[in-house]
């Protein structure tokens, strides 16, 4: 992964970490927020918690939510948000760069067809 790309990640996870424990346990309830990161030809980062979930249809339209979206853009990636029962569930998918220009090379069988 390239240092942009772990720049951008990193950011990315730590606003949704931030909106999660902000909004999702109102007054003092406890809760779970769980992270993943998978890496392969892409990457894909999974913020969910079990709170109270979002409230009407809209995606979240605050300044944070904005910079998520514009680090998403410069990602190439796409972001998706899920209202799951509890909680939410937001994925974010990038193809991964290993040098910040392409993709990463393949290897193994698939790499030789």
């Amino acid at each position: 992964m390239s240092n942009q790309q772990a720049l951008a990640i990193g950011l990315i996870a730590n606003e949704l970490v931030t909106n999660a424990l902000k909004y999702a346990f109102p007054d003092g309830r406890s809760g779970q927020v769980v992270i993943s990161l998978k890496l392969s030809d892409k990457i894909e980062l999974n913020v969910r918690d079990n709170g109270i979930g979002a409230t009407g249809h809209e995606e979240p339209k605050g300044l944070g939510s904005r910079i998520v979206a514009l680090l998403t853009q410069q990602l190439d990636g796409t972001l998706s948000y899920e209202r799951i029962d509890p909680g939410m569930r937001v994925l974010l998918r990038a193809p991964l760069r290993i040098d910040g220009t392409g993709p990463l090379p393949r290897t193994g069988p698939a790499a030789n067809p």
